[in-house]
């Protein structure tokens, strides 16, 4: 069985160090992202670098604390965690439900759940 939970463990590292070439090189050439109250998803590679890009550009500091992670035996992950975010100075508490699928042992779709209110 793979270690799903273990790449997303990875994963979340690579964001805390802002480090968006190692964040990319979690997913599959047509993943796909959403943050769902923001609207559709981005979809492919490209798309998703590009989305990252525009949202670190105006961030300086990130750190994804995971409260409870859980593998279910179709290997989907699904984490609850609290994004701490610098953006434009100011500082973001966000809590976050995460759902990663996999392909392959790489990331195929994530879906991040939040209430927009966090950025008010």
């Amino acid at each position: 069985m793979a270690d799903n939970s273990g790449t997303i463990d990875r994963f979340m590292k690579a964001w805390n160090s802002l480090d968006l070439d190692a964040v990319m090189d979690h997913f599959t050439e047509d993943a796909s992202y959403a943050n769902v109250p923001m609207g559709p998803p981005n979809v492919g590679k490209a798309a998703i670098r590009a989305f990252i890009e525009g949202f670190l550009s105006d961030t300086t500091e990130i750190n994804f604390i995971v409260h409870q992670q859980v593998e279910g035996s179709d290997g989907v992950v699904m984490n609850e965690r609290t994004d701490v975010l610098v953006m434009d100075g100011k500082r973001v508490e966000l809590p976050v439900m995460g759902v990663f699928e996999f392909r392959d042992g790489k990331i195929s779709a994530w879906r991040d759940y939040f209430d927009m209110a966090g950025f008010a």
